[in-house]
């Protein structure tokens, strides 16, 4: 690699024109940028590779390097300091800047990666071998302030309120290792559970999960349970073990194309789970249990909606069916009361895994552009920490006189275009979007293009329907969706033949089923088949 590097150095020093007619045209070309030291070892590093880049030049920070100024490093020449960034990448052409600078320099990290996409040249980023061994290091991707996105503060908690439904108590939370359900266990932590036991199915994330409430709450009394709430004896076997007072089901398959194509996976997953686990939860005596919902749930277009829909029905059908009972064999173990149920529905959640920030944070990162499905789609938004918080202050919010399951309704404010958050996302990069509007002038850095409603979508959310009467609660970002509890028979119904024993295996004819028991389900915006059972 030296000797490309020195070869291009006398290229350099005879002729400033670019030297792409003079470049092997298979040969992937680097722009080094970083300090004296830290290019120094990454041509090193570099030089073990098998097939090294060709080494163009280098940027330094500290430059004027030596007294006089010398012209090289090691064998790579010196283009300048790094204001030379820009004439050096138009002379050059190179295929990717690797940029290695020290922790401290983030904000210059964060500057120079931008410059480079404005530059439409990738950029890799090497944490010094000091900033290593140190454990320490700037991001590789830059902080995105999420509340900023959205355009509003985050909601404001009643910290005493949620205190007295968590502080002593052995609290259960499903679909532990998922974006809400982490969040839930790390805000209840702060409570002082008497305990706390996480359910997951994926290994991996609950692992994840368990380790950072250990690390964080050492003397938390903890349990970490691998267990797919889906099989309804295991769940309630583990349930009686537990005991739980408290249970928040954020267990659910969400993503709206995937339950499309897989609907018998998703209805076991949102239906049946959440059967799984309010059971399991009623008959260990728990004091409360929330359920984790969607405003997909609101005149649903699709299978993921509509299964979420059909849990909510069933968890209000087993709160009316105990909330009437006299006998006293349903009440809480603690209080001598009928357990409550009730459920929170809200929108998407920023930042989520899966969301669409990680797929323009990849998408940005190749130099784009930002796909949107549609410029008249529009989402509610709150960011993780908001969401999860809400679900637990809603579940302090229970009147304990209502006879029907409470929904709940997190105020998202007003919903926000996706093509004007992937505008804002794009500038809280440095970047200019272009094409956010059809026909607008094709003059910025980085393109928006449209792709199309993709099978089950929406146009618009909704979190109640216009005719269902909704009233506020004690606290201003939550209110009640009033609605008719569903008939026990009909309920029966459903989950007879919604059975994994006797529901249709073909697809399409599922998903008429599904949606034969949601009356209120809609068409969706893309007419679609789902494909596999």
């Amino acid at each position: 690699m030296a000797t490309v590097a020195l070869t291009r150095a006398s290229f350099a020093a005879e002729a400033p024109a670019p030297l792409d007619s003079r470049l092997p045209t298979m040969a992937t070309t680097a722009l080094l940028i970083g300090t004296v030291q830290t290019v120094r070892t990454l041509e090193r590093q570099l030089a073990l590779l098998p097939e090294p880049p060709v080494v163009l030049g280098c940027l330094l920070h500290d430059w004027p390097y030596g007294d006089p100024p010398r012209k090289h490093v090691r064998d790579i020449p010196i283009l300048g300091s790094l204001d030379a960034l820009e004439d050096s990448c138009e002379r050059l052409r190179p295929s990717v800047a690797l940029v290695s600078l020290p922790a401290p320099m983030h904000d210059l990290i964060t500057a120079l990666r931008t410059r480079l996409r404005r530059l439409a040249v990738k950029d890799r980023f090497f944490p010094t071998l000091e900033d290593q061994l140190a454990g320490v290091g700037p991001r590789t991707e830059f902080d995105v302030d999420l509340g900023t996105l959205i355009g509003r503060a985050p909601r404001e908690l009643d910290e005493a309120a949620i205190d007295r439904v968590i502080r002593g108590k052995t609290v259960v939370v499903t679909g532990a290792g998922g974006s809400i359900g982490s969040e839930l266990c790390r805000i209840i932590a702060r409570f002082q559970p008497d305990r706390l036991v996480m359910v997951e199915r994926s290994e991996n994330a609950l692992f994840e999960i368990d380790r950072q409430i250990a690390r964080r709450w050492p003397g938390l009394r903890r349990h970490a349970a691998l267990h797919d709430v889906v099989d309804a004896l295991a769940t309630k076997e583990l349930f009686a073990s537990i005991r739980p007072n408290v249970v928040f089901h954020a267990a659910a398959h969400k993503h709206v194309p995937m339950s499309e194509d897989h609907p018998a996976s998703a209805l076991d997953s949102n239906l049946f789970g959440t059967i799984s686990a309010v059971d399991a939860a009623i008959v260990s005596g728990a004091e409360r249990f929330v359920m984790v919902s969607t405003d997909k749930a609101v005149n649903p277009t699709s299978v993921m909606g509509m299964t979420k829909r059909l849990a909510e029905q069933y968890v209000q059908h087993v709160h009316a069916m105990h909330a009437q009972r006299k006998d006293g064999r349903a009440a809480s173990r603690t209080t001598g009361a009928s357990p409550t149920c009730s459920m929170v529905r809200f929108g998407n959640v920023l930042g989520s895994s899966g969301s669409v920030l990680e797929t323009w944070k990849r998408q940005l990162a190749d130099g784009g552009p930002i796909t949107v499905t549609d410029p008249r789609m529009t989402r509610y938004f709150m960011t993780i920490p908001e969401a999860a918080a809400l679900v637990i202050q809603a579940a302090a919010l229970h009147d304990p006189t209502s006879e029907t399951g409470e929904v709940f309704l997190l105020d998202m404010g007003e919903p926000i275009r996706i093509v004007d958050l992937a505008t804002r996302f794009i500038r809280a990069h440095g970047l200019i979007p272009r094409g956010a509007e059809p026909g607008a002038p094709a003059i910025g850095d980085v393109a928006i293009t449209y792709t199309g409603v993709r099978p089950g979508e929406k146009l618009f959310e909704e979190l109640a329907t216009d005719g269902e009467a909704v009233r506020p609660t004690r606290h201003s970002a939550i209110r009640v969706w009033g609605v008719p509890t569903p008939e026990p028979t009909k309920i029966a119904e459903m989950v007879h033949s919604l059975s994994a024993a006797r529901r249709p295996r073909e697809a399409q004819a599922l998903v008429d089923l599904i949606r034969s028991f949601v009356p209120e389900a809609q068409p969706s915006a893309f007419t679609g088949l789902a494909r596999v059972a």
